[in-house]
């Protein structure tokens, strides 16, 4: 059943969804601060390879921040100007809350919190993910302007003239960006397939093209940018 939290257990709640992450991590606050506990917390989980998105609808980034969430790799940000909900969770556990992630580590404010888990709380579970999910298909995915220089570079630089005759037996996986087999119809890696398949969302946004590996708006129901799709 369900979980009442207290401050410090609502705290101590999500620094262990962070720390328990194994396949994926939604972290879902209007009021986002990269503090360095946070950082390195999810510096952990994107090295084990965990699809970290953040959601939130408050204040833009500073450049330090951004500097933190552009050494992150697997990690997709969002932002839904009229986000006032709070929830953090993995593939098994998740936090409803009036905690903003900023605070998880303050504990300055006295706060209150849910703690649900997939098994015993199915429903509500699901439930709250189906909103996120939603959410984040209404809101804009952000790219730091050093990820857009990135690409824009890359646009105009001179390709070599055998590049384009035939097809690269190479593809991207569409959440983490790893070179994988190309293959439209299996266009995530092993680990992002594991957490994809959870819940089987053909229409959940990805950020990878699968054939060229830049940044779009990608899918599994449509793994492409629309340059690649239509050669």
């Amino acid at each position: 059943m369900a979980e009442f939290l207290t401050t410090i257990g609502t705290s101590n709640n999500i620094e262990k969804i962070i720390i328990n992450a194994q396949k994926f991590l939604v972290l879902v606050s209007p009021y986002l601060q990269i503090s360095k506990n946070l950082y390195e917390r999810l510096l952990d989980a994107a090295n084990r390879k965990v699809a970290i998105k953040i959601i939130y609808g408050k204040n833009a980034l500073k450049p330090e921040e951004w500097e933190y969430i552009n050494k992150l790799k697997n990690v997709q940000l969002y932002f839904y100007e009229n986000l006032h909900a709070k929830c953090y969770f993995n593939e098994n556990e998740m936090v409803i809350t009036s905690m903003n992630m900023y605070e998880f580590s303050e504990r300055n404010n006295r706060e209150m919190g849910i703690y649900i888990n997939r098994l015993n709380d199915k429903k509500i579970f699901t439930d709250a993910l189906n909103e996120t999910q939603s959410i984040i298909q209404n809101a804009k995915q952000e790219t730091s302007k050093t990820k857009k220089k990135s690409l824009l570079n890359r646009l105009f630089e001179p390709e070599p003239t055998y590049q384009r005759k035939t097809k690269s037996k190479n593809g991207y996986c569409i959440r983490c960006g790893d070179q994988i087999k190309h293959d439209v119809e299996r266009p995530f890696c092993y680990d992002c397939y594991s957490t994809w398949s959870i819940y089987e969302n053909f229409n959940f946004p990805e950020s990878i093209c699968h054939s060229c590996g830049e940044y779009s708006n990608t899918s599994m129901e449509k793994p492409e940018c629309y340059s690649c799709y239509t050669k």
